[in-house]
């Protein structure tokens, strides 16, 4: 049936293609693989997009698991270090004699095991706090040399090392905060 449109007149007529011949809509094997490909099309755009957010947490998870790791491996080597210099200043206040001195320092500086986490550090920390943690480290060898060789508690050199350790430990601190994302104003404590 041909459809009829009035017109402003009221009249209506009826609506023939260009030689008034009625057209009938013919399905094309053109239409079919349209729309096979447009079926395919939404099924590759489907896929691909949940790949894609799939993609992005996995790297939002594996990004917070890294900054986890480095939470506690910067934990457990400023805790260390804290071991060993209590460790190193017992050594200093005691009475320990000289023949033994060397040996009993030399243990109580191993023991904590900061070694081991500094060489993990260097793996998976920044460049920058690996070096600060070097830096810490360093000084405390150092401080384990100079009571190995008789200083003690009250030594001048001993105390000069005791406030580079200090300093060498906030700045240790600070870039390991940063790194962390801390904000600045804890940094400034």
């Amino acid at each position: 049936m041909i459809p009829k449109l009035r017109s402003c007149t009221g009249f209506s007529r009826e609506l023939q293609p260009p030689g008034g011949r009625q057209a009938e809509v013919l399905a094309s094997p053109v239409m079919e693989w349209i729309s096979l490909a447009s079926t395919a099309l939404g099924a590759a755009i489907g896929v691909g997009s949940t790949l894609l957010a799939d993609r992005a947490r996995w790297r939002r998870d594996r990004a917070g698991q890294d900054l986890d790791v480095r939470r506690q491996m910067y934990a457990d080597y400023t805790a260390a270090l804290s071991r060993i210099r209590t460790a190193l200043n017992e050594c200093a206040q005691e009475d320990i004699p000289a023949t033994e001195r060397p040996r009993r320092v030399r243990e109580v500086f191993l023991t904590p095991g900061a070694y081991e986490i500094r060489h993990q550090l260097a793996i998976v920390a920044p460049p920058e706090i690996v070096e600060a943690a070097r830096s810490a480290f360093v000084v405390l060898r150092d401080t384990r040399d100079l009571l190995v060789a008789g200083a003690s508690l009250d030594d001048a050199a001993y105390v000069e090392m005791e406030e580079r350790f200090d300093a060498a430990v906030a700045e240790l601190r600070t870039v390991m905060r940063l790194d962390l994302g801390a904000a600045k104003s804890i940094t400034a404590r």
